[in-house]
Protein backbone atom coordinates (compact mmCIF):
# COMPACT_ATOMS: atom_id res chain seq x y z
CA UNK A 1 0.00 0.00 0.00
CA UNK A 2 0.93 3.56 -0.36
CA UNK A 3 2.82 5.12 2.47
CA UNK A 4 1.46 7.87 4.63
CA UNK A 5 3.00 10.61 2.70
CA UNK A 6 1.33 9.88 -0.44
CA UNK A 7 -1.79 9.26 1.22
CA UNK A 8 -2.23 12.23 3.79
CA UNK A 9 0.14 14.55 2.34
CA UNK A 10 2.13 16.24 4.83
CA UNK A 11 1.12 14.55 7.80
CA UNK A 12 4.16 13.88 9.50
CA UNK A 13 4.62 18.03 9.50
CA UNK A 14 0.52 18.29 10.72
CA UNK A 15 1.18 16.19 13.60
CA UNK A 16 4.16 17.86 14.26
CA UNK A 17 3.10 21.45 14.03
CA UNK A 18 1.33 23.21 17.24
CA UNK A 19 -0.80 25.46 15.40
CA UNK A 20 -4.01 27.62 15.98
CA UNK A 21 -7.24 24.62 16.08
CA UNK A 22 -8.87 24.94 12.31
CA UNK A 23 -12.30 23.51 11.14
CA UNK A 24 -11.50 20.48 8.93
CA UNK A 25 -13.08 21.10 5.38
CA UNK A 26 -15.71 19.03 4.47
CA UNK A 27 -13.67 17.22 2.14
CA UNK A 28 -10.02 16.74 3.66
CA UNK A 29 -7.27 14.56 5.26
CA UNK A 30 -8.92 11.84 6.87
CA UNK A 31 -8.19 8.71 8.98
CA UNK A 32 -11.38 6.82 7.72
CA UNK A 33 -9.50 3.70 6.95
CA UNK A 34 -7.48 1.36 8.84
CA UNK A 35 -5.26 1.19 6.43
CA UNK A 36 -1.61 1.67 6.09
CA UNK A 37 -1.64 5.17 5.99
CA UNK A 38 -3.59 5.32 9.03
CA UNK A 39 -1.71 3.01 11.02
CA UNK A 40 1.54 5.73 10.49
CA UNK A 41 -0.29 8.03 11.27
CA UNK A 42 -1.22 6.27 14.71
CA UNK A 43 2.56 5.68 14.86
CA UNK A 44 3.69 8.68 14.54
CA UNK A 45 1.36 10.26 17.09
CA UNK A 46 2.11 7.86 20.01
CA UNK A 47 6.45 8.95 19.52
CA UNK A 48 4.99 12.23 19.71
CA UNK A 49 3.41 11.02 22.79
CA UNK A 50 6.22 9.19 24.61
CA UNK A 51 8.11 12.88 23.72
CA UNK A 52 5.45 14.48 25.79
CA UNK A 53 4.78 12.46 28.48
CA UNK A 54 7.81 11.46 30.37
CA UNK A 55 6.06 8.22 32.50
CA UNK A 56 4.61 7.22 29.18
CA UNK A 57 5.89 3.58 30.40
CA UNK A 58 3.19 3.77 32.90
CA UNK A 59 0.68 3.12 30.27
CA UNK A 60 2.87 1.47 27.69
CA UNK A 61 5.82 -0.99 29.79
CA UNK A 62 6.54 -2.42 26.77
CA UNK A 63 6.43 -2.75 22.90
CA UNK A 64 3.33 -5.39 22.96
CA UNK A 65 1.45 -3.04 25.16
CA UNK A 66 2.10 -0.04 22.86
CA UNK A 67 0.97 -2.21 19.48
CA UNK A 68 -1.69 -2.94 21.80
CA UNK A 69 -2.90 0.44 22.90
CA UNK A 70 -1.98 1.70 19.32
CA UNK A 71 -4.60 -1.10 17.89
CA UNK A 72 -7.28 0.24 21.00
CA UNK A 73 -6.61 4.50 19.99
CA UNK A 74 -7.14 3.53 15.89
CA UNK A 75 -10.71 1.60 16.60
CA UNK A 76 -11.71 4.39 19.11
CA UNK A 77 -10.98 7.38 17.01
CA UNK A 78 -13.08 5.53 14.30
CA UNK A 79 -15.90 5.08 16.97
CA UNK A 80 -15.62 8.43 18.23
CA UNK A 81 -15.42 10.10 14.91
CA UNK A 82 -12.15 11.19 15.42
CA UNK A 83 -10.96 10.75 11.40
CA UNK A 84 -9.09 14.19 10.40
CA UNK A 85 -5.38 15.22 11.02
CA UNK A 86 -6.49 18.53 12.40
CA UNK A 87 -8.48 16.70 15.52
CA UNK A 88 -5.29 14.62 15.85
CA UNK A 89 -3.13 17.91 16.33
CA UNK A 90 -5.68 19.66 18.75
CA UNK A 91 -5.66 16.89 20.87
CA UNK A 92 -1.68 16.61 20.65
CA UNK A 93 -1.92 20.31 21.67
CA UNK A 94 -4.15 19.88 25.04
CA UNK A 95 -1.60 17.29 25.74
CA UNK A 96 1.65 19.54 25.36
CA UNK A 97 -1.05 21.81 27.86
CA UNK A 98 -1.61 19.35 30.20
CA UNK A 99 1.53 19.33 32.72
CA UNK A 100 0.60 15.87 33.37
CA UNK A 101 4.08 13.46 33.14
CA UNK A 102 1.67 10.60 32.74
CA UNK A 103 0.10 9.27 29.23
CA UNK A 104 -3.91 10.29 28.75
CA UNK A 105 -6.24 7.45 28.44
CA UNK A 106 -7.59 6.88 24.79
CA UNK A 107 -10.98 8.37 25.76
CA UNK A 108 -8.93 11.09 27.68
CA UNK A 109 -7.38 12.05 24.67
CA UNK A 110 -10.37 11.88 22.48
CA UNK A 111 -11.67 14.72 24.52
CA UNK A 112 -8.67 16.43 23.61
CA UNK A 113 -9.49 15.93 19.93
CA UNK A 114 -12.77 18.64 20.06
CA UNK A 115 -11.96 22.02 20.58
CA UNK A 116 -14.11 23.87 23.10
CA UNK A 117 -16.04 26.55 22.61
CA UNK A 118 -13.04 28.91 23.24
CA UNK A 119 -10.90 27.44 20.23
CA UNK A 120 -13.19 29.62 18.20
CA UNK A 121 -13.52 32.84 20.56
CA UNK A 122 -16.95 31.99 21.78
CA UNK A 123 -17.63 32.19 25.22
CA UNK A 124 -18.28 29.22 27.56
CA UNK A 125 -21.63 28.04 27.76
CA UNK A 126 -22.21 29.99 31.43
CA UNK A 127 -21.34 33.03 30.13
CA UNK A 128 -22.74 33.50 26.93
CA UNK A 129 -26.28 32.51 28.74
CA UNK A 130 -25.33 35.85 30.66
CA UNK A 131 -24.71 37.79 27.86
CA UNK A 132 -27.94 36.14 26.08
CA UNK A 133 -29.94 37.67 28.90
CA UNK A 134 -28.23 41.31 28.85
CA UNK A 135 -28.68 41.36 25.25
CA UNK A 136 -24.86 42.09 25.00
CA UNK A 137 -23.07 39.42 22.68
CA UNK A 138 -19.25 38.98 22.39
CA UNK A 139 -19.79 36.75 19.25
CA UNK A 140 -21.67 36.51 16.96
CA UNK A 141 -22.64 32.88 17.59
CA UNK A 142 -24.10 33.95 21.20
CA UNK A 143 -26.69 36.42 18.71
CA UNK A 144 -27.80 32.94 16.20
CA UNK A 145 -28.31 31.14 19.55
CA UNK A 146 -30.40 34.00 21.19
CA UNK A 147 -32.42 34.80 18.48
CA UNK A 148 -33.05 31.11 18.10
CA UNK A 149 -34.11 31.12 22.11
CA UNK A 150 -36.40 33.97 21.54
CA UNK A 151 -35.23 37.22 21.95
CA UNK A 152 -38.32 39.01 23.82
CA UNK A 153 -38.49 35.13 26.25
CA UNK A 154 -34.54 36.02 27.02
CA UNK A 155 -35.57 39.89 27.57
CA UNK A 156 -38.36 38.85 30.60
CA UNK A 157 -36.07 35.84 32.35
CA UNK A 158 -34.35 35.56 34.94
CA UNK A 159 -31.15 33.94 35.37
CA UNK A 160 -32.23 30.95 37.46
CA UNK A 161 -34.85 30.41 34.63
CA UNK A 162 -34.17 26.71 34.04
CA UNK A 163 -36.28 26.15 31.07
CA UNK A 164 -35.18 28.82 29.00
CA UNK A 165 -31.69 28.09 30.27
CA UNK A 166 -31.81 24.56 28.52
CA UNK A 167 -33.44 26.09 25.43
CA UNK A 168 -30.43 28.37 24.92
CA UNK A 169 -28.05 25.42 25.49
CA UNK A 170 -29.14 23.56 23.12
CA UNK A 171 -28.87 26.20 20.43
CA UNK A 172 -25.77 27.35 21.51
CA UNK A 173 -23.74 23.50 21.16
CA UNK A 174 -25.69 23.60 17.96
CA UNK A 175 -23.64 27.09 16.87
CA UNK A 176 -20.25 25.33 18.71
CA UNK A 177 -20.92 22.32 16.70
CA UNK A 178 -21.24 24.17 13.55
CA UNK A 179 -18.07 26.15 14.64
CA UNK A 180 -16.35 22.71 15.18
CA UNK A 181 -17.43 21.44 11.80
CA UNK A 182 -16.56 25.03 9.88
CA UNK A 183 -20.06 25.48 8.92
CA UNK A 184 -22.20 28.87 8.79
CA UNK A 185 -22.87 29.87 12.51
CA UNK A 186 -26.19 31.04 11.39
CA UNK A 187 -29.08 29.27 9.71
CA UNK A 188 -32.42 27.04 11.32
CA UNK A 189 -31.67 25.51 14.70
CA UNK A 190 -34.75 22.75 15.11
CA UNK A 191 -36.22 23.14 18.92
CA UNK A 192 -34.48 19.86 20.83
CA UNK A 193 -36.81 17.33 21.90
CA UNK A 194 -37.56 17.71 25.51
CA UNK A 195 -34.93 20.27 26.39
CA UNK A 196 -32.87 17.91 28.51
CA UNK A 197 -29.70 19.68 30.18
CA UNK A 198 -28.10 16.48 31.00
CA UNK A 199 -27.86 15.12 27.26
CA UNK A 200 -24.45 15.21 25.39
CA UNK A 201 -23.61 17.05 22.34
CA UNK A 202 -23.99 13.27 20.95
CA UNK A 203 -27.22 13.07 21.75
CA UNK A 204 -28.39 16.67 20.48
CA UNK A 205 -26.82 16.17 17.18
CA UNK A 206 -28.88 12.81 16.87
CA UNK A 207 -32.09 14.53 18.01
CA UNK A 208 -31.10 17.18 15.45
CA UNK A 209 -30.74 14.83 12.73
CA UNK A 210 -33.96 13.31 13.41
CA UNK A 211 -35.53 16.59 13.11
CA UNK A 212 -33.97 17.19 10.24
CA UNK A 213 -34.94 13.82 8.54
CA UNK A 214 -38.56 14.39 10.00
CA UNK A 215 -38.52 18.18 8.23
CA UNK A 216 -37.56 16.94 4.82
CA UNK A 217 -40.08 14.39 5.07
CA UNK A 218 -42.73 17.17 5.71
CA UNK A 219 -41.21 19.27 2.80
CA UNK A 220 -41.31 16.51 -0.01
CA UNK A 221 -44.90 15.73 1.10
CA UNK A 222 -44.40 11.87 1.99
CA UNK A 223 -46.64 10.36 4.66
CA UNK A 224 -45.97 10.25 7.85
CA UNK A 225 -48.37 7.38 8.94
CA UNK A 226 -50.02 3.94 7.89
CA UNK A 227 -53.26 6.30 7.48
CA UNK A 228 -51.97 9.17 5.03
CA UNK A 229 -49.89 6.56 3.23
CA UNK A 230 -52.70 4.37 2.35
CA UNK A 231 -54.39 7.37 1.11
CA UNK A 232 -51.89 8.45 -1.22
CA UNK A 233 -51.51 4.64 -2.61
CA UNK A 234 -55.31 4.72 -3.20
CA UNK A 235 -55.17 8.38 -4.71
CA UNK A 236 -52.59 7.49 -7.07
CA UNK A 237 -54.31 3.97 -8.10
CA UNK A 238 -57.28 5.87 -8.94
CA UNK A 239 -59.51 3.86 -6.14
CA UNK A 240 -62.07 5.38 -4.37
CA UNK A 241 -63.64 4.07 -1.09
CA UNK A 242 -67.38 4.31 -0.74
CA UNK A 243 -68.50 6.72 1.91
CA UNK A 244 -71.35 4.02 3.27
CA UNK A 245 -69.77 0.18 3.36
CA UNK A 246 -66.25 1.58 3.09
CA UNK A 247 -66.02 -0.92 -0.24
CA UNK A 248 -63.18 0.79 -2.10
CA UNK A 249 -64.57 1.32 -5.91
CA UNK A 250 -61.92 1.89 -8.76
CA UNK A 251 -62.85 4.40 -11.31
Amino acid sequence: MKNVTQMIPGAARALGTATPYQAPAQIGSQLGVVDDATGEVVERLFRQLQAIFPAHKQAWPDDKAKAAAMRNWTMGFMAAGIRTLEQIRYGIEQCRKSGSPFAPSVGQFIGWCTPGPEAFGLPASADAWVEALMGVYSHEGVRVAANETGIFDLRSAKQEDRGLRQRFDHSYAVVIRRAQEGQPLDGKILTGIGHDSQKTAFELANELADQQVQAKIIQQGIPADGKSARELLLAKMNIKREPVCGAEKRT
